[in-house]
């Protein structure tokens, strides 16, 4: 191949070599997007099943201690948490005002239901991810191990 002949193909290999890079690049960026946004949606309905099972439990206890008693036993039978446990007290403990405020929307008490609500969830969540290190909805991350099929 002549010098001019060479050069040419090397310019238009470096350009595809160029695109095919950009291309990686972008695939790659996107992926990361595309995680974000699975997780980003996962939580969200892992928070709206949250709130949907501390308002279920809720809405037809009297007082807000039964309220809380009732909402402590659904997070721990959801969770899978059987055993008492010091670590499970403080989350308890920690999600009371929340649990309040669900109390009082479910049975209309709360006179800004949304924004109390609110700003008690991103609270909560808050705090769980500053004391664990992972964001609150990864406990609703349980492995089933899938069971083998056996025909009789």
């Amino acid at each position: 191949m002549s010098d001019p002949v060479a050069a040419l193909v090397a310019e238009l290999e470096n350009a595809a070599r160029d695109a095919q890079q950009a291309e990686a690049a972008l695939r790659k960026q996107m992926a990361r997007e595309i995680e974000r946004l699975e997780r980003q949606r996962a939580f969200a309905f892992r928070r709206t099943a949250f709130v949907r099972l501390l308002a279920a439990r809720a809405w037809s206890c009297e007082t807000e201690d039964e309220a809380h008693a009732a909402q402590r036993d659904a997070l721990a039978e959801e969770l899978g948490w059987h055993a008492a446990s010091e670590s499970h007290e403080v989350i308890f403990a920690e999600m009371k005002p929340l649990g309040r405020c669900v109390w009082q929307r479910v049975r209309g008490m709360e006179l800004e239901p949304d924004t109390a609500l609110a700003i008690e969830l991103d609270r909560f969540e808050a705090w769980f991810e500053e004391k664990h290190g992972s964001p609150f909805y990864t406990l609703f991350e349980q492995y089933i191990p899938e069971a083998p099929l056996v025909d009789f």
